[in-house]
This record gives C-alpha cells, structure tokens and sequence, in this order.
C-alpha cells in the first residue's frame, strides 16, 4: 500500500510534464510556397522581321498526374510524390500554354504568339501541344516528353508533327523546390526552340 501511495503522485507528475510538453514543444511549421514557369528573358537588341510571324497556341493537355496543384517529384517509372508545400501559382497545363507563347513571341520577334485571336486571317499557324512526362527526378534532371502539331487556322488536318524528348541536368530537388520551377522552364525554352525553325519553315512554305 505504501508503494502505491508514492506510485500515483509520480503518474500523475509525469501525465502533467507530457502534458505540458505537448502543449509546449510543437513541430515546425513549413511555410507553404507557390512556384511559376519563367519564360526565356527577352535578350537587350531583338532581331527585327519584316513579316513577324502570327502564331496561336491551340492548347496544351497534360496526364492527369501533373494537374495537381502540388508539385511533382519523380521516384521511379511508376511512382511520384507531390511535394505538399511546394504549389503551382496556377495549373501546370495554363502555365505551360503561356509560358510557351511568351517563348515564341519573344523567339519569332513578334507580338502575334498568343493564346487566342480575333483576326484569325493574320495567323500563320496554330501550335498544339501534347504532353506525356514533364517533371524533375529525385536527382534533379528533368524530361520533357511531347508530341506537337501544326496546323492551318481554320483546318483539321496538321501541316507538320513533332515529338519532343528532352532531358535537362539540374540541382536535386530535395530542400530545394526552386530547382523544380527553374529546371522545368529550362526545358520548355529549349522546347520552344526546337519548334522555331518549324513555324519559320512553314510561314516560308505558305508565301
């Protein structure tokens, strides 16, 4: 009995220090962040043509995977995690659709890539995109996987087809998802690069 009797003040001490120390020592709070693709900075003296070429992005479809709004880091082929304090500002596919066309207005030196248009008749081509895999593994190289066609406004049939596999290397993504937003955009410049000798070729093809 006399042992019990010193048994339940120290229960009840030790139940009240936890206590306290619940209430006392929390977890750090992780600040969530909002990340944006970069379109290619405009460079200083832009090359002037005399026919600026008019260019609409028809639209841009992504796997179901990437239109979360977390962040995607890749594990393996077949598995990824989302980053939960790390978020897109906006949906990748609409970042993706206006990052791009800012790549070709800039790219073409023109002010006529665009989303959409009311003068349809200015426009040389409409550019549409189908993404597979655009993300960052856990080592930090990213892949961009895509096909791409062009085609007359106003018509079905495309003009031209592209695929589109790149790779870039880049800081892991682990502490770091800056490295995520600034990989990717490197990757969807140097896309918006292979599709400029495209659309010049087939401006000169329709004069």
């Amino acid at each position: 009995m006399k042992r019990l009797s010193y048994f339940y003040p120290l229960l009840m001490v030790c139940s009240v220090g936890l206590l306290l120390g619940g209430c006392v020592i929390k977890p750090a709070r992780v600040p969530t962040r909002h990340f944006a693709l970069a379109p290619i900075p405009a460079p200083e003296h832009a090359p002037a043509r005399a026919q600026p070429l008019a260019v609409e992005v028809g639209f841009v479809k992504m796997p179901s995977y990437l239109l979360r709004d977390s962040m995607v880091v890749r594990k393996s082929a077949d598995e990824v995690e989302y980053l939960e304090t790390a978020l897109w500002a906006e949906r990748l596919d609409h970042s993706f659709l206006q990052t791009l066309a800012q790549n070709l207005s800039m790219l073409l030196a023109s002010d006529q890539a665009r989303l959409s248009a009311s003068e349809r008749d200015r426009l040389v081509r409409r550019v549409s995109i189908d993404v597979e895999q655009f993300d960052v593994d856990t080592e930090g190289t990213g892949t961009l996987l895509a096909g791409w066609r062009l085609t007359a406004v106003g018509a079905d049939k495309p003009t031209k087809i592209g695929q589109a596999h790149l790779t870039r290397p880049g800081p892991s993504p682990r502490g770091n998802p800056q490295a995520i937003a600034t990989t990717l955009s490197a990757l969807l410049a140097e896309f918006s690069r292979e599709l400029e000798p495209a659309l010049l070729e087939s401006a000169r093809a329709r004069q």
